[in-house]
């Protein structure tokens, strides 16, 4: 995972400067004529396309947003000073429409500058955070009159005048900037010198007695407050900085705007409020109470803490139920809940106003709403509930702080089962007392997820502040260890633990950032539960417990967020407390947030690497690799990749832990139920394969030990473990049958390991797992369970009897056996008969197998699938024969070659190029194999065929064949990818190999196929082709092109009756061919009377309109040679009286291009062919084609 070139944050960090740079080059070329150097006036208009590509600039560094910081003072100095000089010298020109200037284009859009700089500083605050950037924004307050008059005017223009106003990112910066600009320290009223302003009528009771400022300030913030855009952000926070002004204090700012924003919430129409209408006056309640100070807060705390416990807990109605429907809201009644409590909660410590029974009541009232919303169903309601838990906790006395923590634990053990890990019994945890629980394995399945995350939040809450004490660690320690570990699917099978264990992770995180090393080292393990560890010697602390779990979580779960995140908390956790960890620092080295970003590297290569720094990791890591995290994963891969990382410990696992885990397996494969669905399948599979995986690591065993174990392996119930594998084929039903037929592999070698001698026993276990594989056989359809099924029989095969062996091949080969004709050609058995041609010592079995295989590939009946599955057996079969020790192949020769040119085509298209790829596959391996040479040249002119032909996949493969037979020194270019195959270079490179004699006309049939193909594959062939053919010495051109001719002549003769696909390309390149005069003497020494009866042949009457087309531009180019213009005007003029207007109107444009005649143009092609026939006999006439001049010509 190092950061390469691709990598994005190390491309940006390159090309910083390069960025900042052009900042500071466009940015004051956008603002000012000349830039910084001449400030000589200021652009009033801009084109938006140049503000655009600056601010697309800025979105690159959202990343990595330092890199910014050293220019970032002077860059927004140059906006601000722009955008201030706009709005003092020259505000008016925001709304005069410049003229459009000759050079911009007519869609060029040109829009004022304060919007450019707007959506700039918008685009800043992306990148930085808002707050960075306000600080950097000028403070004068003689910008605050200007800043209002231009916001008004500009808005009111979109109504008076036709322009567009103001875009929300311009009303954002504005808002945030005259909010800034509140923190002025004089008194507003001495900047009240303009005339007084307009205020709505319904919100005069807000601005009475306030001054002309105050009042403008107040109308454009409430005109945003409810806006669906981000400006309502930034008007919220213009009103709280206005009404928490010193001198507004006095006219009881704060409180009008509560009483307003409660009334504006209460009251109205529900129908004709929207959502953002709610929110904005819930985010300025919440903002007024939390930026206050509790004395300045004090007269109206009551009333906003009655409103939100209305509206959150206690109220009825349709606008209430209307407001408690959004998420945005429910997380604001909980932060307007808390600020309240903690506000009481200092008020009543002072004496000021508030009692003692009041906030006790409001406390229990927030509290307990807190707790329900852990549960909410959205997230941001979760995460706020938690965070007011923990800062209420904060508030309060130890105590008071102590049942918080205990309500918290308590809800995690709702729900909670207990299952005794012997005898897998489940109880409710309530049954016993806490001291008996200890011993008991946690059974979350029946807890609500939702409420567990929040729960979790709390707890990292908690801890961050240390708000738990000492006494509840162990409880608390308890339920993050059991976070790390939560999983639930739900009823689609998504995962919904991920949340649980993100918090879980949090949790540690603080609680290893908080407390110290004596604190943690003084929880007492004993009484954490469910923390033993299986053949633990020596004493654990609680600090090594939780870096152990976090290992487990950092390299097997299946999250990126939660190994990352537990990574962190691994690293915090051993740098926070030193020495304290066995292997501390390797273990942070080897478990490092890149290297665990890409699972299957973190559970095969972290894992291992892990496992090998102590004995205690390597025994959690070995006990959860056959958990829910590996062996029982969701997916597929996952549980392959944890057998491979078990693999690799087992290699250093005593033997009593590889028994212990085998009988953990074989007990967990037999409670499983018979149907092969869903999480069923999935265990299977991942449980056989553990177990083939253990047996595996048993082969090298001792003598003595060989009958204990071997009985050990016995015990596997082999009906219980494969389940129900007669039912409907699925892909659930493939993957249980993968680990069956990887079990019964292991398990026959690890017998004929074991017990060598025994050869009656192996041949009658043999006989008993037969029917399974088979069944497993005819079944599998995916490569990876066929392969498991061909490595099965292949372990199976040679315990059987010569007897038994040779019956199984023949019942395979013998259809009268089968349940259903398609069993004797499936995939499954065609490649196991592969694997076993090599294996049987009956020699007829055998030969029938090879006769069968190349049979299916001749077969007319043969589906493309089934000729696909012969053809690979057909590989596996050579591939595994010694080299230059070949089996007797007959008829192979034959068989390839109808592989190679099967051009079998249906609704899906060339489905024939999948058996001609699977034939280039035999063919090479063959080759490798060192074949007969005299097959290999056989076989090369029609490898040459499709190295030429126009589908890139078998061109690709074909090229690489033939580069394979004749060898890197004949044929020096590698063309290794796909595309390089569809450059003129390659068949330019291609057509060297055509002075060969036996490819010659091979490869102008291929040739003739690219014709045909894509316009780039046409394009390519064609300039190659004539490249080629200039390139040739004249008196060798000459002959080159006739015997071009003369061979594409020759296969249309042959291929007269054939499909469009062979002729339409073929004339195609032919016209081709003749159309670009490679040589002056072509009608000399061509035997057109041959070329004449060819096109005859071509054309019949019932042919395609799209060959029609083709033979008419064919006859365009014979009417070139004196000998054959008769005839072909002959025929071009029959065409005028074609029923197809395409062939009529074709056949005019070629007449009109050979004779000039005007009529061609005049006449109407398009109408009734029967109308223009008169038109049509007076030229044939005049050209010389009717009667006796044809017959004439026709003699010649």
């Amino acid at each position: 995972m190092d950061a390469a070139e691709t990598d994005i944050d190390a491309r940006l960090y390159k090309a910083s400067a390069d960025l900042v740079s052009e900042l500071q080059t466009k940015l004051p070329l956008l603002v000012w004529h000349g830039g910084h150097q001449q400030k000589k006036r200021l652009r009033t208009h801009v084109p938006y396309a140049k503000s655009t590509s600056l601010c697309l600039i800025l979105d690159r560094f959202q990343e990595w947003p330092q890199l910014l910081d050293q220019v970032l003072a002077s860059l927004i100095g140059t906006i601000v000073e722009g955008f201030t000089t706009f709005i003092t010298q020259c505000p008016d020109a925001y709304e005069n429409r410049p003229s459009t200037t000759p050079s911009s284009g007519p869609t060029e859009v040109i829009v004022p500058l304060p919007t450019a700089l707007g959506q700039l500083l918008y685009a800043f605050c992306k990148v930085r955070g808002y707050k960075v950037i306000v600080r950097l924004l000028s403070n004068e307050p003689r910008y605050v009159e200007p800043m209002l008059s231009c916001i008004q005017d500009w808005n009111d223009s979109a109504t008076t005048k036709s322009m567009s106003g103001l875009v929300w990112p311009q009303r954002y910066i504005m808002l945030l900037w005259l909010s800034h600009l509140m923190l002025a320290p004089f008194d507003l009223s001495t900047l009240s010198n303009a005339d007084a302003p307009q205020i709505d009528p319904k919100l005069q009771h807000l601005c009475e007695d306030l001054p002309d400022i105050a009042q403008s300030v107040l109308s454009i913030a409430l005109d945003s407050l409810t806006s669906p855009s981000k400006e309502r952000e930034s008007a919220c926070i213009l009103l709280v900085r206005l009404a928490l002004r010193r001198d507004l204090q006095a006219f009881n700012l704060a409180a009008r705007l509560v009483e307003h924003s409660s009334s504006c919430l209460l009251n109205g129409e529900t129908q004709t409020q929207t959502v953002y209408h709610y929110l904005g006056h819930l985010s300025l309640l919440y903002s007024v109470v939390n930026l206050g100070t509790s004395s300045e807060v004090a007269p109206f705390l009551a009333k906003v803490y009655t409103l939100a416990n209305s509206l959150a807990i206690t109220g009825t109605g349709e606008r209430i139920s209307a407001i408690r429907d959004l998420a945005p809201a429910r997380k604001y009644f909980v932060k307007i809940l808390r600020v309240c409590v903690t506000h009481a909660i200092a008020l009543a410590g002072s004496g000021k106003g508030f009692d003692e029974e009041t906030t006790n009541s409001w406390l229990e009232d927030s509290i307990q709403f807190y707790l329900e919303s852990l549960g909410d169903k959205d997230s941001p309601v979760r995460m706020a509930a938690s965070k007011a838990l923990s800062v209420v906790a904060l508030k309060l006395d130890v105590s008071m702080a102590s049942e918080l923590v205990d309500a918290a634990i308590g809800a995690l053990s709702e729900n909670v089962l207990l299952e005794d890990p012997r005898t897998m019994r489940v109880m409710a945890k309530t049954d016993l007392p806490n001291d008996q629980t200890v011993l008991y394995t946690r059974n979350l399945s029946a807890v609500d997820p939702l409420q567990w995350h929040g729960l979790m939040l709390t707890l990292g809450h908690f801890l961050f502040r240390r708000s738990a004490p000492l006494y509840q660690l162990p409880e608390t320690i308890e339920a993050l260890l059991l976070g790390l570990e939560f999983e639930q699917r739900s009823h689609a099978g998504t995962s919904v633990g991920v949340n649980v264990r993100d918090g879980a992770c949090f949790g540690v995180w603080s609680l290893a950032r908080k407390y110290s090393t004596a604190e943690l080292e003084d929880v007492d393990c004993a009484s954490v539960a469910g923390i033993s560890t299986t053949n633990q010697t020596t004493p654990q602390s609680i600090l090594q417990i939780m870096a152990t779990r976090l290992v487990l979580s950092g390299c097997l779960d299946p999250s990126g967020n939660i190994r990352r995140g537990s990574s962190a908390a691994l690293q915090e956790l051993i740098g926070r407390h030193p020495d304290s960890i066995v292997q501390g620092i390797p273990v942070v080295q080897v478990v490092d947030y890149t290297a665990v970003a890409r699972r299957s590297r973190a559970m095969i290569e972290v894992t291992a690497q892990a496992a090998a720094l102590d004995e205690q990791y390597h025994t959690a890591l070995l006990h959860a690799l056959i958990g829910w995290r590996g062996a029982r994963a969701a997916d597929a891969d996952s549980r392959r990749w944890a057998v491979t990382a078990l693999r690799n410990l087992y290699n250093s696992t005593p033997l009593t832990l590889k028994i212990q885990t085998l009988e953990k397996l074989r007990d967990g494969l037999h409670r499983l139920g018979p149907r092969n669905l869903a999480t069923t399948a999935g265990a299977r599979h991942g449980l056989l394969l553990c177990v083939a995986a253990v047996i595996d690591s048993l082969v090298a065993l001792p003598p003595s030990q060989a009958p204990e174990i071997l009985s050990l392996v016995d015990s596997v119930d082999m009906v219980a473990a494969a389940g129900d594998v007669g039912s409907r084929t699925t892909a659930d039903l493939e993957v249980a049958m993968e680990g069956i037929c990887t079990f019964v592999e292991s398990l026959a070698k690890f017998k004929v390991t074991i017990s060598p001698k025994s050869e009656a026993e192996h041949a009658h276990f043999a006989k008993q797992i037969l029917p399974l594989i088979d069944r497993c056989i005819v079944t599998a359809e995916r490569p990876l369970t066929i392969e498991a099924c061909s490595k099965a029989i292949v372990a199976v095969f040679p315990m059987l009897q010569e007897s038994d062996q040779t019956a199984l091949l023949e019942s395979w080969l013998d259809a009268k056996q089968q349940q259903k004709h398609a069993d004797l050609t499936c995939k499954g058995r065609l490649t196991a008969m592969a694997h076993l041609h090599g294996l049987t010592e009956h020699q007829q079995s055998s030969v029938r197998i090879l006769i069968f295989l190349q049979s299916l590939v001749g077969a007319k009946d043969s589906s493309i699938e089934v000729k696909v599955a012969a053809l690979e057996s057909l590989c596996l079969l050579v591939s595994s024969s010694p080299t230059k020790t070949l089996p007797p192949l007959p008829n192979l020769r034959e068989t390839l070659i109808a592989g190679l040119t099967d051009y079998t085509n249906d609704q899906r298209g060339d489905v024939g190029s999948l058996v001609r790829l699977q034939s280039l596959e035999a063919i090479e391996a063959l080759r490798t194999h060192q074949a007969p040479e005299d097959l290999l040249n056989d076989l090369t002119p029609y490898v040459a065929r499709l190295a030429a032909e126009k589908l890139n996949k078998v061109r690709h493969r074909a090229w690489h064949c033939l580069r394979g037979i004749y060898g890197e020194e004949e044929l020096p270019d590698s063309f290794q990818h796909l595309e390089d195959v569809s450059s003129q270079a390659y068949y330019r490179h291609l057509l060297q190999l055509i002075s060969a004699k036996k490819l010659q006309k091979h490869l102008l049939v291929g040739l003739c196929s690219s014709f045909g193909g894509t316009d780039e594959v046409n394009r390519a062939s064609c300039t190659a082709f004539a490249s080629f053919a200039l390139g040739i010495d004249k008196d060798s051109r000459s002959d080159f092109v006739h015997m071009v001719l003369r061979t594409l002549v020759q296969h249309l003769i042959n291929t007269a009756a054939g499909e469009d696909r062979d002729i339409i390309p073929a004339l195609g390149f032919m016209t081709f061919i003749l159309d670009q005069e490679f040589i002056p003497d072509v009608d000399l020494r061509m035997d057109w009377t041959t070329v004449w009866d060819m096109i005859q042949k071509v054309h019949n009457p019932t042919i395609s309109l799209e060959r029609t087309n083709t033979i008419a531009q064919f006859y365009r180019v014979l009417a070139a040679v004196p000998v054959m213009r008769t005839k072909s005007l002959d025929k071009l003029t029959r065409f005028l009286l074609h029923r197809y207007p395409k062939i009529r109107n074709t056949a005019a444009d070629i007449l009109y291009e050979l004779c000039s005649d005007q009529d061609f143009v005049k006449a109407d092609w398009n109408t009734a062919a029967a109308t223009n026939k008169p038109l049509v006999l007076d030229i044939r006439r005049r050209l010389g084609v009717t009667g006796k001049a044809a017959a004439a010509a026709g003699s010649k």
